[in-house]
């Protein structure tokens, strides 16, 4: 049993990533119609940021987030203003494509802004808490995955609050439902897509810090498998709404490791690297019964 536990509180992290990831992916999605490829790269120009300001200004790691989250929100909102607005009424592929090329883009810009030595973060505070459940083996958890999933909670849950409550939350739902209606009652889309690209960038750059704090080095692709999952979370919860993707991201980490736990007990630990196969399997079966998404509607258009 306490394997088991260990498995789950080993997957918090990746779980907060992942989830806001999703979110900031969805809310570009919901606002500006296309699937931003581009933002796992985003992301780690943020982290990029906050190891840079770490490491050769010599600030904390609490100082460096919110600098890191600002930059990348301007970067995102540039992306938004400069770019994605005078191409307004490119097809979805063409905004897809653009993206695509602002990951060349940015990949390629990363090394030249930040250089090439190795950028690491340190956890946000080292050490573990343990617990004794009558095994041979505590359930161990880090105090940085606990100050992670915190950190997740509370803005997941204040974005969600406004996106239902406030009128910014109202003029993005509008926005989402059909822009051209949107702008025809008065809402100003052009300011809705770029805050929502400002927030999905600072979402993205406060998950790929989290993702460093793992102990992995920072590059401009280290977020590509969290992009992909996120993909994934929003296909299998359904694009047409702003909970089923976040709902699914926290879902894919935890059966993920729920499988590995399976592989390891039942005695084929060598089949752990199929792990995520096993996901995307069972995502595949529910995607062909429910191509709309698990939390999706079916939306219909009159002609």
């Amino acid at each position: 049993m306490a394997f088991f536990f260990n498995t789950i509180m080993g997957s918090l992290v990746p779980m907060c990533v992942t989830a806001m990831v999703t979110l900031a992916i969805t809310l570009i999605f919901r606002t500006s119609f296309t699937t931003n490829f581009a933002q796992g790269v985003i992301s780690a120009f943020g982290a990029y940021v906050a190891s840079s300001v770490v490491m050769k200004a010599g600030l904390p790691i609490y100082a460096a987030i919110p600098i890191a989250m600002v930059v990348a929100m301007a970067l995102a909102s540039f992306i938004d203003v400069g770019i994605f607005r005078r191409g307004r009424y490119v097809n979805a592929v063409g905004k897809q494509i653009i993206t695509m090329g602002l990951i060349s883009v940015l990949a390629g810009a990363m090394p030249l802004i930040f250089g090439i030595q190795q950028f690491t973060i340190d956890p946000f505070v080292m050490g573990n808490l343990t617990a004794d459940v009558g095994d041979a083996i505590p359930v161990t958890v880090t105090i940085n995955s606990l100050i992670c999933t915190a950190i997740t909670v509370v803005l997941v849950v204040v974005i969600f609050v406004l996106l239902r409550f406030s009128k910014w939350g109202l003029s993005v739902r509008a926005t989402a439902s059909n822009e051209y209606v949107a702008g025809m009652m008065g809402i100003n889309t052009h300011v809705v897509t770029a805050v929502s690209w400002g927030i999905a960038g600072a979402l993205g750059a406060l998950a790929a810090v989290m993702n460093a704090t793992l102990g992995r080095a920072v590059s401009a692709y280290f977020m590509t498998d969290f992009q992909v999952t996120a993909f994934l979370a929003g296909i299998l919860g359904g694009f047409s709404t702003f909970h089923g993707p976040v709902i699914c991201a926290l879902l894919i980490p935890f059966v993920n490791n729920i499988i590995i736990y399976l592989f390891n007990v039942t005695g084929h630990s060598d089949l752990t690297g199929w792990s995520m196969v096993v996901v995307y399997a069972i995502a595949l079966v529910i995607i062909f019964f429910k191509p709309q998404g698990i939390f999706g509607k079916k939306i219909a258009k009159k002609v």
